[in-house]
């Protein structure tokens, strides 16, 4: 496994064991005066890369990011993430079988060609 470097170190340093007190993404930005795109790219870096076992919690007011310390704390930071891939999953079929405004005037021309065919023979 790569290294953390200075920044991965010092974010995973202020994450909570835990999902009882999650921290807050506001929490991170402010203690580490970096941005949210910025906080959660690293924090995409440690799972992804690195293999941390990070969490986040969507419940207000206890929401935020913590390390994952046992299988139903895994459970509780999968559900969400597999929820959400479900309903992207569907969203994406949606819009690839949606037919296009395109298509339908296609078909409609094409209609009105062959039922002037049909009426002119």
């Amino acid at each position: 496994m790569k290294q953390l470097d200075k920044e991965e170190q010092q974010l995973l340093d202020l994450l909570p064991k835990g999902i009882e007190r999650p921290r807050p993404l506001k929490e991170l930005v402010k203690l580490t005066g970096w941005s949210n795109r910025r906080v959660r790219g690293i924090i995409n870096r440690l799972i992804v890369i690195h293999h941390q076992p990070i969490g986040a919690r969507y419940e207000h007011p206890n929401n935020g990011y913590f390390i994952i310390t046992n299988d139903k704390e895994r459970q509780q930071a999968l559900a969400p993430l597999t929820s959400q891939i479900t309903m992207m999953s569907k969203r994406a079929q949606a819009i690839n079988n949606a037919e296009l405004e395109v298509d339908y005037r296609m078909k409609l021309a094409t209609q009105l060609v062959v039922n002037k065919k049909r009426h002119s023979a």
